[in-house]
């Protein structure tokens, strides 16, 4: 237990830094204090690195080797292929439907804002309930478990949406698999914060900005989305393994 407690301290220290800013954001409609915390999170995401490890963000999988563009542009092209196909598909099979669509003038300064803000909501999430996770557990327990645990972890993480039933605690456990293979395979998190990065900017795009509508169909675009990670997950794997980005020293 005494092992343990550093490993406690620091998850929750960066729980409940994670959560202030999203408060702040959520509830308060701050900007500033969203980043101010953000920024905060990052700075003692890299404290307790030097304290656990004697490292930095390379600790929970952010290093700069090589490849790191790489690494992170495949990850932001597959969050746009995900979410770009399960919104096709839900339009193609009549799950939504576009209501309104801005002009581009209206839709510029928000989604700009947006691109940069969850740049880091999506890396400290990452951080968070996958890089701290593998980098604790890696080794000591089995990948497989290790996934499902990580995958467990996010969707705890999303504390406002528990209550939203088993259609959303699926989509977000599928969510959680299929951001935390790449870093299984890759020992990194870019691939999976690119992935993240890009997939909640087009998910904004197209259901906050553009404005949808669900008509009641049996298929709902939730389930949609679990059926596209089925398909996004070998391609991730090819794509990693085609790129030799694939680590082999499990």
């Amino acid at each position: 237990m005494k092992k343990a407690m550093p490993v406690i301290i620091g998850f929750a220290l960066l729980f409940i830094i994670y959560h202030a800013a999203e408060y702040m954001i959520m509830f308060k409609n701050s900007p500033a204090g969203f980043l101010g915390l953000q920024a905060l999170f990052f700075i003692t995401a890299w404290l307790i690195a030097k304290w656990q490890f004697k490292t930095g963000l390379s600790s929970w999988g952010l290093d700069t080797k090589k490849r790191l563009f790489m690494h992170l542009g495949l990850g932001m092209m597959m969050g746009l292929v995900l979410y770009g196909l399960t919104f096709f598909i839900s339009l193609l099979t009549g799950a939504e439907t576009i209501n309104t669509v801005p002009g581009i003038s209206a839709l510029a300064a928000p989604f700009g804002l947006f691109v940069f803000g969850n740049f880091f909501s999506s890396f400290s999430e990452d951080i968070l309930t996958r890089g701290y996770v593998y980098k604790h557990l890696h080794g000591k327990i089995g990948n497989g478990f290790l996934g499902l645990l990580s995958a467990i972890i996010y969707v705890l993480n999303h504390i406002y949406r528990l209550n939203e039933g088993v259609e959303t605690l699926l989509y977000l456990f599928a969510l959680g698999v299929v951001f935390v293979v790449p870093l299984l395979l890759t020992k990194r998190l870019w691939f999976t914060s690119g992935m993240h990065w890009a997939g909640n900017c087009f998910f904004y795009l197209t259901h906050e900005l553009i404005k949808t509508g669900s008509p009641g169909k049996a298929l709902s675009p939730n389930y949609i989305l679990v059926l596209c990670i089925l398909i996004v997950l070998p391609v991730n794997y090819y794509l990693l393994k085609r790129c030799k980005m694939i680590e082999r020293r499990w």
